[in-house]
């Protein structure tokens, strides 16, 4: 990686393919607008969602609202994508990251701590109250994996299976429910309780918790254009109804193409769909054009501090030739030009070539010809 970089000039990677997180979150570009409008929504206690197709951004824009909001708002960005191997209690699993976000934020500053505190709220409680909770029901996956060894196993052995520092630290409150089972399962968290948890906690602080939900939609078990997909989607929304309705909390969800209408029609009362009604809020990221095309490139330059301008390290018509070949998709664009420039590496050029380009394409696209790859050139010229 470093020999890349010493090639090129520059002090970081001049593309990355990934959401823009941590610094690389100062390589994006031109939403400012949108940014705004999000800002508004969030201000007026909406939820909202930005929709975009694969690659379009989405994580990006969540991530840099996050980042403009966190030093005066009470945020988090969760990641959220249904887990396939537990689909049973993909409910729990959600509540569950929904409630360890907002005892992090809160825990995390005294005032919201003393806030929690003065309405009678134990926020270390709360924690260990969820971490118990997760640590033995994973212990009885566990079990339940290996019950034929286990078949006689008592409820009561799975304290012997908590971790020892674990079990130290919550010894006094598990040495009376060791004596009552239904004391113990009353401690152990339900759907229920982690709602009342996540009321309680929010309805104690002086502004309501943002929180950025990405990867909701990302179901895995059904390509995205058939109605199966839709009812993973809306089943995943669903989980979110009563935390919508929490006025003391705004989720901010990144959704794919296929809810657009659906959001279109719900906001009109055009059909009856109840679960996005409660996301009032809503736009569309758009693609990129030539004009941001070269703006993000600039930024990416600039962010990695390269030496010389694009054209230095462009040749001409190669930025808008892959922006034909991506559609605009802001991903695939960066991770068209990375390649290329990784090609260009390898020959050892400075300067990253049409040719560089056409090698790229020729490996992915194993149909290509040269009159495929001379018609998309030409097209590209003469627009």
């Amino acid at each position: 990686m470093t020999d890349i970089l010493s090639f090129f000039g520059t002090q970081k990677p001049l593309f990355v393919i990934s959401e823009l997180s941590g610094d690389n979150i100062n390589r994006f570009i031109n939403r400012e607008e949108l940014l705004k409008q999000f800002m508004a929504y969030i201000h007026n206690r909406l939820n909202c969602a930005i929709i975009g197709e694969q690659g379009s951004g989405k994580s990006s824009f969540l991530l840099k609202l996050l980042d403009m909001m966190k030093t005066s708002s009470y945020v988090d960005y969760i990641q959220f994508s249904l887990p396939l191997q537990d689909i049973e209690k993909v409910n729990l699993r959600f509540l569950q990251r929904i409630l360890r976000s907002v005892i992090s934020i809160v825990s995390n500053n005294k005032e919201l701590a003393q806030l929690n505190e003065n309405a009678g709220i134990d926020i270390a409680f709360e924690m260990d109250r969820l971490e118990y909770s997760i640590t033995v029901e994973n212990h009885l996956t566990n079990q339940s994996s290996v019950n034929g060894e286990m078949s006689l196993i008592s409820n009561k052995l799975l304290s012997l299976m908590v971790p020892a520092d674990f079990k130290a630290k919550l010894n006094a409150r598990r040495m009376e429910e060791d004596k009552d089972i239904k004391k113990r399962e009353y401690f152990i968290h339900n759907e229920k309780t982690i709602h009342h948890s996540i009321e309680s906690i929010t309805k104690a602080i002086d502004k309501p918790i943002i929180l950025f939900i990405d990867e909701l939609d990302k179901v895995g078990r059904y390509p995205l254009d058939t109605p199966e997909w839709e009812k993973e989607v809306m089943k995943i929304l669903e989980l979110s109804r009563e935390l919508m309705l929490n006025n003391n909390m705004i989720l901010v969800f990144s959704l794919q193409n296929e809810l657009y209408d659906k959001l279109n029609k719900a906001s009109k009362n055009l059909e009856d769909v109840s679960i996005l009604r409660l996301i009032p809020a809503y736009a569309k990221l758009s693609v990129f054009d030539l004009s941001m095309a070269m703006d993000a490139v600039d930024q990416s330059l600039s962010y990695a501090q390269y030496p010389g301008s694009k054209e230095d390290l462009f040749e001409t018509g190669l930025i808008e030739l892959i922006l034909k070949l991506t559609s605009g998709n802001p991903r695939l664009l960066m991770k068209y030009l990375l390649e290329s420039q990784t090609i260009a590496y390898l020959r050892d050029q400075k300067k990253v070539t049409l040719n560089c380009l056409k090698a790229y394409i020729f490996k992915i696209y194993e149909d290509m010809t040269d009159e495929h790859w001379n018609a998309l050139f030409s097209s590209v010229i003469s627009s």
